[in-house]
């Protein structure tokens, strides 16, 4: 206790603890992360895959930018989550997108799924995963990834790998070498099948503990587990597990989709189950459903069971509970 009236104490609610992280350098860590597959993606397509990462965050940040003008928000348009937001949306579109079908993405993703909630940390489904739902069912020939991919020539079959095993059956995936699944060489988006890149970009961002261990591991491991139980009970009808990770959007999903910060739990143990729910959930989409990948669908799924799930949390001690009287 002291006399000297003339000092001040802060009686400001708690925390008082200032951490040195916000929003804003954490999207520049995961645009950091990202930056391998953009790179990769550069190189394999060309300027087809520059126009539509470009394209994508023009968008983005003109509609995040006019959204705050029409009705400003605490979600500043200068947090970079617009811009990371925009290049995982551009990641799953087409090799030949138009113009036009990237502007309604991004409408829909930032104005729709983002600014309507109230910005980041609202909303509750993940956006870009809304907007790419809403172009697939919109405009499904515009996804056909084959199509889009006729002109280059890797030496592989030029049809998606998933597609092949649903239509023939696992023996299919012998047409497909692991190495070249790995380093992305086949049929997908511009950037969600890159699997090499995207898994240092994911690793990165757990060393450095920007996103939990939790949610991509179990995530990867219900995966697996379906698809070993899948594949144990029909051979003939599925493929091997290390087949169904590398193939499509797995890894992309477990690291940069279903870690999301507003649509995924903050406790350990409902992080295992949201992850692995997710992943079970992916191979069942691909295994019985129309769509042979069906990631976009399998996070928004899990999106939905989020708040259900963060609802287990470890017991506060020494709360006294008692009953209305």
């Amino acid at each position: 206790m002291t006399n000297d009236m003339s000092r001040k104490y802060s009686v400001a609610s708690s925390p008082h603890w200032r951490y040195a992280f916000t929003l804003s350098n954490v999207q520049r860590l995961w645009l950091l992360a990202l930056a391998p597959a953009m790179v990769a993606s550069i190189w394999m397509y060309g300027w087809h895959a520059a126009r539509v990462m470009g394209l994508a965050v023009f968008f983005a940040v003109a509609f995040d930018a006019l959204a705050n003008r029409v009705i400003p928000s605490k979600d500043s348009t200068a947090n970079y989550s617009s811009v990371t937001l925009a290049i995982i949306l551009a990641f799953m579109m087409p090799y030949d997108s138009p113009w036009w079908l990237i502007l309604v993405g991004s409408f829909i993703m930032i104005v729709v799924g983002k600014k309507l909630f109230g910005g980041t940390g609202a909303y509750p489904a993940h956006p870009a995963m809304l907007a790419f739902a809403m172009l697939l069912v919109s405009w499904p020939g515009r996804f056909d990834y084959t199509r889009s991919l006729l002109a280059i020539d890797w030496g592989t079959k030029m049809v998606e790998p998933l597609r092949l095993v649903k239509t023939l059956g696992g023996g299919a995936e012998n047409t497909f070498l692991w190495q070249d699944l790995l380093m992305g060489h086949q049929v997908a988006g511009i950037g969600n099948a890159l699997v090499l890149y995207l898994l240092i970009g994911g690793l990165f961002l757990m060393l450095i503990r920007r996103i939990p261990w939790q949610t991509p591991l179990a995530f990867l491991l219900g995966h697996v587990c379906m698809a070993w139980i899948l594949n144990l009970v029909g051979p003939g009808e599925f493929a091997s597990p290390l087949f169904y990770v590398l193939s499509g959007g797995t890894v992309f999903a477990a690291f940069f989709l279903a870690t999301e910060y507003t649509t995924s739990p903050v406790n350990p143990i409902p992080r295992l189950l949201y992850g692995f729910l997710g992943g079970l959930l992916l191979m069942l989409i691909r295994a019985f459903s129309n769509y042979s990948d069906g990631v976009v669908f399998a996070i928004l799924l899990i999106n939905l069971g989020n708040p259900l799930l963060d609802r287990i949390r470890p017991k506060v001690w020494g709360v006294e509970v008692t009953g209305n009287a």
